[in-house]
């Protein structure tokens, strides 16, 4: 005759119901990472998307030249962004010398050259923000909430 197993025996040499513990172990980290995968996409998009639309608005104010309007090209942005909530700046036209990477703006005047040599030229800058509404906005804690893009286009 064999001796009665103790109780914590028959437990630990049970594998019932192991899989389901794996499981309740994996499934949030999985979630998390999945998740935040996706916030990340979704965000990189939204930044391409505000990007093409300020070079949509950059490409329009280009074509019509100095006679164009700040709110003409503001909303050429936001028609061309296909999101909501964005905002789009645009300030000029005027008069200006570009210069540095990233380009800055310096007020120029008519008849003198920049610092460059170059001729001052007439020049608008348009900025565009949006904001992002993160899917795990705990998790996603360095994706930023607010998406921003800038040009500076010359007009002539």
């Amino acid at each position: 005759m064999s001796a009665p197993v103790p109780l914590f025996g028959r437990m630990w040499r049970d594998l019932r119901g192991v899989a389901a513990v794996e499981f309740a172990i994996c499934a949030p980290l999985l979630l998390f990472t999945f998740g935040g995968v996706a916030d990340m996409g979704l965000s990189l998009r939204y930044q391409e998307r505000l990007a093409q639309a300020v070079a949509n608005g950059g490409q329009y104010a280009f074509k019509v030249g100095p006679t164009v309007t700040a709110s003409s090209v503001q909303s050429m942005v936001q028609a061309s962004s296909g999101l909501s909530g964005v905002s789009a700046v645009v300030s000029g036209p005027s008069l200006g010398c570009a210069s540095g990477s990233p380009a800055t703006l310096v007020a120029g005047t008519a008849g003198h050259a920049c610092a460059d040599g170059t001729q001052p030229g007439t020049y608008i800058t348009i900025t565009a923000t949006v904001t992002y509404t993160q899917i795990l906005p705990h998790i996603s804690t360095f994706i930023s909430p607010t998406l921003q893009q800038s040009e500076i286009v010359r007009l002539q």
